[in-house]
Formats: structure tokens, C-alpha cells, sequence
């Protein structure tokens, strides 16, 4: 397997040190951008992956698109392609679109940050030209670097919200924790770590756990006791309510194209 990685911005970044650190060889990457090539010598010094100037995409197994959303399909009409697997990272592009602009099979996957330490969450949207190689292909590679879900045109809305956008909520409610631990004596830093080692260790166990999350709670929260207080409070200030409405929000259809382009990067 040999990968090109169209585009050196945040996600490709951290997919391809996801890669590596899942056991990909660099040799067995390679990077190109055209806006910065200073970017390119800086990942390539870093990482030890290849870059070229100028790519031809029918040398590599698999091409990764990701570029800013509104140049993927341009750059996928300006090449003539004849044997890779085609994937974008891009936002709201559709595999049908792809595979239109392509001539191939196409698949789009939107994976989140955390893919640069094998914890991540991919959402893979199979193109209707794809076979089962192709997606047996897609998954094991995005499988390397976390977790992944198939999507397609109803779900990937929820998807990209769930598991695209709630890292940021979760750093807001981790902002929000590490005051009470400051407060009482810890530094910024301890602070962050406690927080952040309890919410993994919850996220471990909820992976590995099948049962409703309520039981979940009532295996930590004694009647009256310090979490059922805590839980009261995030009941009675409607918790649930909050969450869902901000996920709904963020799997609006109306985007903003400049916000999804900063996101994508």
C-alpha cells in the first residue's frame, strides 16, 4: 500500500501521524501541497514521509483528498485517473459527486482530530461505483486510527456534529471542570489531567459497555450521596437538553462555507 496525501493542513497531519503510529512505514506516504512547500519540508523532516511538487495519481494504491472543500472537486476533474482508490476528507462533498468529477470509485470519509493517536472517529460514505474491496480497503485503513461508522446522505449530518464537532464540547465542559480543581489547589496543568483521565477511562468503559447509560450512572451515583448531588444539579439545569440542542444545531444543513472550510484545513 503506497498513499498520497493531497494537501498538508490539520486533518492530513494528523492522519498521517495516525498512520505511522499505527505501523505504516513513512516511505509509504507521500505529501504534496502546492500552496506551501515550506509546510511540505517541515512534515517531511518531522515524519520522514515523501513529497513531490508534482504528483502523478495513478503511482499510488490509495489518494487522499485534503484540500479545502471547494477545490476537491476541480482537482479531481484535473487529473485522468485510471487505478487508485479515491478518498476525500473533505466536508460536504458527496462520493457521488466524486465519482462524477473522477471517473472512479470514491469514498468519503470524515474522521476527527484524535486520528493522530489512534482514537479517533471515522464516519466512511461509500460511493455507489465502490465494490467490497474498495470499502474492506477504506475501513481497514481508517480502522488503524480509531473507530469507524458507515454514513451516507441521511446520517453523516448527525455524524459530522457527533463526532466532529463534540471534541469541541468536550474541551468546553473540561474548561469548565478544571476552575473547581484550581480553586482547591491544583495547578492548571494537574488540573486538565485529572479531568481529562476521567472523562478517557469513562469513554474506555462506555466502548466496552452495552448497557443503557443510566445504569451506568447508578453504578457511580449512591442515593444522595456526592454524584447523585452532581447529577441532580445537571438534571435540573436540563443537561440533556442543552447537549442535543448543540448537536442539533451543528448538524444543520445550512453551513457556513468559510466556517467549514477553517474546520477542514
Amino acid at each position: 500500500m503506497n498513499i498520497l496525501m493531497v494537501g498538508a493542513g490539520s486533518m492530513s497531519e494528523a492522519l498521517v501521524r495516525g498512520w505511522i503510529a499505527s505501523g505504516l512505514s513513512p516511505e509509504q506516504i507521500t505529501m504534496t501541497n502546492r500552496s506551501d512547500l515550506t509546510r511540505l519540508e517541515q512534515l517531511r523532516d518531522e515524519l520522514g514521509v515523501q513529497i513531490v511538487e508534482t504528483e502523478d495519481v495513478n503511482a499510488y494504491t490509495i489518494v487522499v483528498l485534503a484540500m479545502q472543500p471547494d477545490g476537491v472537486l476541480a482537482y479531481a476533474q484535473s487529473q485522468t485517473w485510471k487505478t487508485p482508490l479515491l478518498v476525500s476528507v473533505a466536508a460536504h462533498i458527496e462520493p457521488s459527486e466524486l465519482e462524477e468529477a473522477a471517473g472512479i470509485p470514491a469514498i468519503c470519509a470524515m474522521p476527527n482530530t484524535p486520528v493522530a493517536h489512534q482514537t479517533g472517529m471515522t464516519g466512511l460514505w461509500f460511493g455507489p461505483e465502490t465494490d467490497a474491496t474498495d470499502r474492506e480497503t477504506a475501513t481497514a485503513l481508517f480502522d488503524r486510527v480509531g473507530r469507524t461508522a458507515v454514513t451516507d446522505a441521511k446520517t453523516m449530518s448527525a455524524f459530522m456534529a457527533a463526532a466532529g464537532c463534540s471534541p469541541a464540547f468536550f474541551y468546553e465542559i473540561v474548561g469548565s471542570m478544571t476552575p473547581v480543581l484550581t480553586e482547591a489547589g491544583f495547578d492548571e496543568d494537574t488540573a486538565r489531567q485529572i479531568v481529562a483521565q476521567a472523562m478517557k477511562g469513562s469513554a474506555e468503559l462506555l466502548l466496552h459497555e452495552t448497557r443503557p447509560t443510566d445504569e451506568l450512572i447508578a453504578d457511580v451515583a449512591a442515593p444522595d450521596g456526592p454524584t447523585d448531588r452532581g447529577v441532580g444539579v445537571l438534571r435540573s439545569r436540563d443537561l440533556s437538553d442543552v447537549m442535543s440542542s448543540a448537536l442539533r444545531e451543528s448538524a444543520k444543513e445550512d453551513h457556513d462555507p468559510v466556517d467549514a472550510t477553517i474546520e477542514r484545513t
